[in-house]
């Protein structure tokens, strides 16, 4: 009987000694597991620091215009015929072949933030500007019958889009560049959140009131373009766009 219990005894703690290496061996591994975690998120904050100028992925978009969706796709394909489309969803990139003076054409820029980053978001309207003759709604002819440098295309801000006007600007070219920042309706340049949709700057443009005859049929459209970088790593969107501006110097 004692010649057993001595058996048992060293059988248990064989198995105890085998337990204690196991269990060792596992938090060994965690811990060598968890320091690599730790040392590959940390590698991969900082790339995303590093890089994320290049990873910031926003979408300028215009559902009227040319039936673009926030992801990209087309609820109404931009070069089918206008026979196509319903009264509804008339685009304004039909509208436009047919331009006449006061014309309202369907335009909404937006924007989506398709990155995982938060980021600060200008966009510019680039408006063709011409020495030409108006006329006021009921015909009366503005500035006195004479030419005057006039802006082909006008639009209304939209509140709720959140940006504010931060300049504008003539170039030589014939074009008046407008400015706008993003700030969320507030005073100050915000960023714009990780996957945040911000609504349409305007949603038409007006042809101007232009007398017959003065602009010639290749007479370029009104443009809308923007800009985005990343807002982690600056201290304020002055230090940001100065950072932009110098990355993009080549």
């Amino acid at each position: 009987m004692e010649a057993e219990k001595r058996r048992m005894k060293e059988v248990l703690k064989k198995k105890w000694k085998n337990k204690i290496k196991v269990l060792t061996a596992v938090c060994l591994i965690a811990l060598l597991s968890l320091g690599g975690t730790l040392a590959y998120l940390t590698d991969y904050e900082a790339a995303e620091n590093k890089f994320t100028v290049g990873r910031v992925d926003f979408n300028l978009y215009e559902s009227k215009w040319d039936g673009e969706l926030p992801d990209g796709s087309y609820a109404t394909p931009p070069n089918a015929s206008p026979s196509d489309a319903s009264p509804s969803n008339s685009l304004g990139i039909w509208e436009a072949d047919d331009m006449y003076a006061g014309k309202v054409i369907p335009k909404d820029p937006a924007i989506k933030n398709n990155s995982k980053n938060d980021a600060y978001l200008r966009m510019t309207v680039k408006v063709p500007v011409a020495e030409i003759i108006t006329a006021a709604e009921d015909g009366t002819l503005q500035n006195d019958g004479e030419p005057e440098e006039t802006e082909l295309f006008t639009y209304d801000l939209k509140e709720d889009s959140g940006m504010k006007l931060l300049a504008v600007r003539s170039e030589e070219d014939g074009y008046r560049i407008y400015e706008y920042g993003y700030t969320g309706g507030g005073a100050d340049e915000i960023p714009v959140p990780a996957g945040q949709d911000i609504p349409p700057l305007f949603d038409s443009v007006t042809f101007a009131n232009v007398i017959g005859g003065q602009i010639d049929e290749d007479t370029e459209f009104i443009h809308v373009d923007f800009k985005a970088i990343q807002s982690g790593g600056f201290d304020s969107p002055e230090e940001a766009w100065m950072a932009y501006e110098n990355q993009s110097v080549r």
